[in-house]
């Protein structure tokens, strides 16, 4: 680990315990134990961060780890009081094989750690992909304001008092920021450990829960992830998609915690209590992303109809008529939703034949990922052991993410697909992630019937065999390095390259953003094009910018400004006036995003201005002027 790394370990140990100790006490008192327990504490940790960002304006606190302890204090005090009611009755909930499951998550957050610091290469180095620029911004904008309500995110609508974007990710990031020093390293400090802790710890729990016979498959699911690339990794090489990351990470526990809540057996008090920490993973996943909660419903389908099916069974007419009618009301309610959430841009359109996206639907290797051939082959076991288990709404949730993956990246019919996978803008990067939420989980049911088998062949004196198996196993596996080695190789030439040939920003530019604070007082405005990383002045100093992001409605004198400042015309200088911008930042013509339909052709070129003098340059094409030359 380099010197850049090993300053970080203190923000990384507290990222780990802003994830976990908030709602250790809760998960603890709700009789959650092994993995589950790790799965429960953060459930309720993320839904106390969610609930605290929302909370603290409304009593008129900064944003800060108040708020986040009020709530995690209130969520252990009903704990208790359910706890209290039925010491008496209610049995520990376990998940897994207690000590392998340990190991396999141990294994899998290592690795993480260390394939994560391999790709990013240094903790000061930022995203350098379009979403990017608003999501460094994104962290400052909360600090800068002590606020981390979803409500009050206005960063890129000046003027407006409330608007809705999903901030979780903001503020577990703005709560790290004093201990990482920078907003950029606190960025990837949370990015680690939100990755190397949550997605282990969420796959062994969901595995628990469904294959509670096959208890070492727990243990193989943080293992089997690896040979999935699309997500977590990919999802730091395409957006930067972070919102989605946090979103997506907890469908796994939604999911384990709603079938958790139904298992038959429970006391009431023991039941509510999981029902509720299954309210709180949707509601801290939806905090994340929406669209990851709509994902985790979507796949909650096939359960929630098994259980209407047997109470409706079991029940007489009026019983029957009472689900029919509830199942039809939550199918309007759930397609008026879906509908309502749809942010179709028809900017991603189908790009593969149907023939293709089922072979990589069976080799679980999808959106053009180098194939692995190991992971493919143990989720085909454990689905024919799924199938024999007759375990069909598992099956029947699997097929609902094969669905939407094949009418994204396939479907030909554009209205149709558009109205089944809108939700995620048509992009079939974030659907894709959904192939792992099921997938992975069948795997490992997979990676364990085949490690049963192994193990009998043993006992019954059949070693060459077991041997031979385990190294056909061991070859299969290699071939998912090549995925991995992609995408780190990737996120190290383009996603976080950090120097003179960043798609971004470049080191000599965040240099001149330390030279720019010299120059700039605390009532500065500077303006520069943010598709170069000029934006990221303000995650970088604090000193405001009037394009925090790429898009955005910053008014009609931002927009001449824009397009013209590089004219120095009297309408320029009358709308540098109103606008009180005092410096430009001039980055040269290299974008993170070429081809953009939005226009800053004005912020370029500015060498021979006449309204605007160098104050600052650092290389051939890092420079700050300010405006001194208009009326």
């Amino acid at each position: 680990m380099s010197g850049d790394w090993l300053g970080q370990v203190p923000a990384f140990l507290i990222a780990c315990a802003l994830l976990v100790l908030p709602g250790l006490p809760a998960a603890l008192l709700l009789r959650l134990r092994g993995v589950l327990l790790l799965g429960g504490a953060i459930v309720i940790s993320l839904a106390s961060v969610g609930a605290g960002s929302l909370l603290a304006p409304v009593i008129g606190l900064a944003w800060s780890f108040i708020p986040v302890l009020l709530v995690a204090a209130l969520i252990t005090a009903v704990a208790g009081a359910l706890w209290f009611v039925r010491r008496s009755t209610a049995e520990p909930l376990r998940g897994g094989d207690g000590g392998s499951v340990w190991v396999g998550v141990g294994i899998a957050a290592v690795g993480w750690i260390l394939i994560l610091i391999v790709g990013i290469s240094g903790a000061d180095h930022p995203t350098q992909l379009y979403d990017g620029v608003f999501h460094l911004n994104a962290v400052e904008f909360v600090l800068e304001n002590g606020d981390a309500s979803p409500f009050h995110m206005t960063m890129v609508l000046p003027g407006a008092t409330s608007t809705f974007y999903p901030t979780l990710w903001h503020a577990l990031v703005a709560l790290i920021v004093p201990f990482a020093s920078a907003v950029v390293p606190a960025t990837n400090v949370m990015t680690i450990a939100t990755i190397a802790v949550v997605w282990p710890v969420a796959l062994a729990t969901l595995t628990g829960v469904l294959f509670p016979r096959h208890r070492a498959a727990a243990a193989w699911a943080p293992l089997v992830a690896f040979g999935f690339s699309v997500f977590p990794l990919g999802f730091l090489n395409w957006g930067v998609l972070y919102p989605n990351l946090i979103g997506t990470l907890q469908i796994p526990l939604v999911l384990a915690f709603v079938v958790l809540a139904c298992r038959r057996g429970l006391p009431w008090s023991q039941r509510l209590g999981l029902a509720l920490t299954a309210v709180a993973a949707m509601g801290a996943t939806a905090l994340g992303h929406p669209s990851a909660l709509l994902g985790a419903i979507a796949l909650l389908v096939p359960f929630a109809a098994w259980r209407a099916w047997l109470v409706a069974k079991s029940g007489g007419t009026s019983t029957r008529v009472i689900v029919v009618i509830a199942g039809v009301a939550t199918a309007v309610v759930l397609i008026a939703v879906w509908r309502f959430a749809n942010v179709t841009t028809n900017e991603w359109m189908p790009n593969s034949t149907l023939a293709a996206a089922l072979g990589e639907v069976a080799f679980l290797s999808p959106v053009g990922r180098a194939t692995g051939l190991l992971v493919g082959l143990l989720a085909f076991i454990g689905i024919w052991t799924a199938v024999k288990n007759r375990r069909w709404w598992i099956l029947g949730s699997y097929a609902i993410a094969i669905g939407l993956f094949l009418a994204a990246t396939w479907l030909p019919l554009l209205a149709l697909r558009s109205s089944i996978v809108g939700v995620w803008y048509d992009d079939t990067t974030r659907v894709a992630a959904l192939l792992g939420v099921l997938g992975l989980p069948l795997a490992a049911l997979g990676a364990a019937v085949t490690m049963d088998w192994i193990r009998a062949q043993r006992e019954q004196g059949r070693t060459a065999r077991a041997v031979a198996v385990v190294v056909i196993g061991l070859l299969l596996a290699a071939t998912h390095l090549n995925a991995v080695v992609n995408d780190v190789r990737y996120m190290r030439n383009v996603s976080f390259r950090f120097d003179a040939h960043s798609q971004g920003l470049s080191a000599e530019e965040a240099e001149l953003f330390s030279a720019a604070s010299a120059e700039l007082g605390p009532d500065s405005l500077v303006i520069g094009d943010p598709l170069t990383g000029a934006a990221l002045l303000y995650a970088y100093t604090g000193h405001d910018v009037v394009f925090p992001h790429v898009t955005g409605k910053y008014g009609a004198d931002a927009e001449n400004l824009a397009r013209s400042l590089n004219t120095g015309s009297a309408a320029v200088c009358e709308s540098i006036d109103r606008l009180g911008v005092t410096h430009v930042l001039d980055f040269g013509d290299r974008e993170l995003y070429e081809n953009h339909y939005t226009t800053y052709d004005g912020l370029h070129d500015l060498a021979g201005s006449p309204i605007l003098t160098e104050v600052a340059r650092v290389g051939d094409d890092a420079t700050l002027y300010e405006v001194t030359d208009c009326p």
